[in-house]
């Protein structure tokens, strides 16, 4: 029996979407010359945190390549020769972002796919068969979060205090916190292989671990015949132009942020050895968000590849937040927007004693922030100071946004130089995407037409563009896809009302896709619209 094509088409369109946008961006992120920028953050915001006594930090953010903000303190007695963005803080843990570049960037000698004990045969194969690189960087290798190092037994914390038993301690007295006697490669693989330290249950649930990216460090070591510092200077810090970055501890306090006070005796400064991989990289904000923009502008990774990165990889308790190949992703719901949503917010935290940094990439506004601190209580500022920037950035940016794709793409578009009353007006108001407010093809109302298609009223229907295609943006042709949904729409169980990604490219005319819409752009105005699937090329005319 054959289907009406009236029920073939409403089986195909969605009917229980309620501005459901699809993932990704809803619109094109926002651009900015130098100087145009008007956004700030008033000095009231940072005056009331606890910590300003005794910790200096520093941040810079940016839309694009253009600077939009920088904030720097300095506290009472630790004080430098320059201004802080230009000097040298640890950023810890933030290395381990800088590692897993190398790895994603040498993809032609080790993939993530690949089982660690293909580059460290001195593993033994029972404990380390099943963990793979991939593991490793996203934390779900099963291995515990340090080896010797911060082992009680070498730190000089008071056991007994504990009710610990004493125990002879025949640890090696190496590697037991950054700056202490170096570990040969022999006695770190003797600690792998202890069965005191070796993996339980790989890919199952993500524990934190360090000793993880001491076993990717020496991977890639292993691939490149190099030494891991030397591989970082030629893969990412050359190239990038990073001169001030570097692995060895700096000296000079006036261009470092270095112990000062008795109290600062516990700051970890010396050269972190075997724990390299895992956070021994100093650097200058300046210089991390010129690695960010690198990493934003495609210098280093390509589009694609870049999107395969931050792509998350395993689920955490919480609802907002994920880890990805050494990301720690979080999707965000209270950003004061016009068209509320959660926001993406792509992070690599740092934290040791005396330094903490967070390096940020926004990929839906191109933002990119990099924050250092050093001094007392570095970890609790950083956090504090995200959610400052965040919060008072990402609605600005997606304000400006939504402001140039109105300038850009809004307006009526219409078949020139003929009678014909086929015509298209779109809107950029505050719903997610374009809003197609009308639309006529060949004497047809289309939206209309599709609405009683939907089976939905006219009032509560809405079609709306979205640019899906990423890579068309900038172009001559930026392609962009509808989206029918509805204004108001019953809830579903975990929110399967909003199934936009499955909902793409439902149905097409003679090859022709029905909801792709190519916008034809001439020294960065549109042009005109052609609707592939009605064959019409429309102008733009207001």
């Amino acid at each position: 029996m054959k289907v009406p094509t009236i029920i073939a088409l409403s089986l195909l369109i969605p009917t229980i979407l309620s501005l459901c946008p699809p993932p990704g961006p809803i619109l094109p992120p926002p651009t900015l010359d130098p100087g145009s920028s008007n956004f700030s953050i008033p000095d009231s915001a940072f005056s009331n945190f606890s910590f300003l006594a005794n910790t200096s930090f520093a941040i810079k953010a940016a839309i694009g390549n253009t600077t939009v903000f920088q904030y720097e303190y300095s506290a009472p007695g630790r004080e430098v020769d320059q201004s802080l963005l230009k000097t040298q803080i640890r950023i810890a843990s933030a290395t381990k972002m800088i590692t897993a570049l190398a790895l994603v960037m040498s993809k032609d000698k080790i993939s993530l796919e690949d089982p660690i004990t293909k580059f460290l045969p001195g593993l033994k194969e029972e404990l380390y068969g099943d963990v793979t690189i991939g593991a490793l960087t996203d934390h779900t290798s099963g291995l515990g979060r340090f080896g010797y190092v911060a082992d009680l037994a070498t730190s000089g914390q008071n056991t007994t205090a504990l009710g610990l038993p004493k125990v002879n301690n025949t640890l090696p007295g190496c590697d037991p916190f950054p700056g202490g006697q170096v570990c040969t490669n022999q006695e770190v693989l003797d600690m792998f292989n202890n069965p005191a330290y070796a993996p339980h249950s790989p890919n199952s649930g993500a524990v934190y671990s360090n000793i993880g990216y001491i076993l990717l460090g020496k991977a890639l070591e292993a691939v490149h015949n190099e030494t891991y510092e030397g591989i970082i200077q030629h893969l990412i810090l050359d190239p990038v132009g990073m001169p001030q970055s570097t692995f060895i501890p700096p000296t000079d306090n006036r261009t470092a942020i270095l112990p000062r006070r008795p109290e600062d005796a516990q700051w970890f400064v010396a050269n972190f050895a075997n724990l390299n991989p895992v956070g021994g990289l100093w650097s200058t904000p300046d210089e991390m968000l010129k690695l960010l923009q690198a990493l934003q502008n495609n210098q280093l990774l390509s589009k694609a590849e870049m999107r395969e990165w931050l792509q998350p990889r395993v689920f955490l308790r919480s609802l907002q937040q994920f880890v990805g190949v050494s990301w720690e992703i979080m999707r965000v719901p209270d950003m004061h927007l016009n068209f509320p949503r959660s926001i993406e917010i792509f992070t690599k935290a740092g934290g040791v004693p005396g330094y903490a940094s967070y390096a940020v990439l926004i990929p839906e506004y191109d933002i990119v922030i990099t924050i250092n601190a050093a001094g007392g209580k570095p970890d609790f500022p950083n956090i504090a100071l995200l959610g400052t920037v965040t919060k008072a950035l990402i609605p600005y940016a997606d304000q400006l946004a939504r402001s140039q794709a109105a300038a850009k793409y809004a307006g009526t578009y219409t078949l020139a130089g003929t009678e014909s009353n086929d015509t298209i007006t779109l809107t950029a108001n505050d719903g997610p995407g374009l809003s197609i407010e009308s639309m006529t093809i060949n004497n047809i109302p289309v939206l209309q037409a599709l609405a009683k298609i939907q089976g939905t009223p006219l009032e509560n229907f809405g079609a709306r563009l979205y640019p899906t295609d990423p890579d068309s943006l900038g172009t001559c042709k930026e392609n962009w896809r509808m989206l029918l949904d509805q204004k108001t729409s019953e809830k579903l169980f975990a929110e399967l009302d909003c199934m936009s990604w499955n909902l793409g490219d439902p149905f097409r005319y003679v090859r022709e896709p029905l909801d792709t819409f190519v916008f034809h752009v001439e020294d960065d105005k549109v042009a005109s619209v052609e609707l592939l699937g009605w064959r019409a090329t429309l102008d733009k005319v207001a």
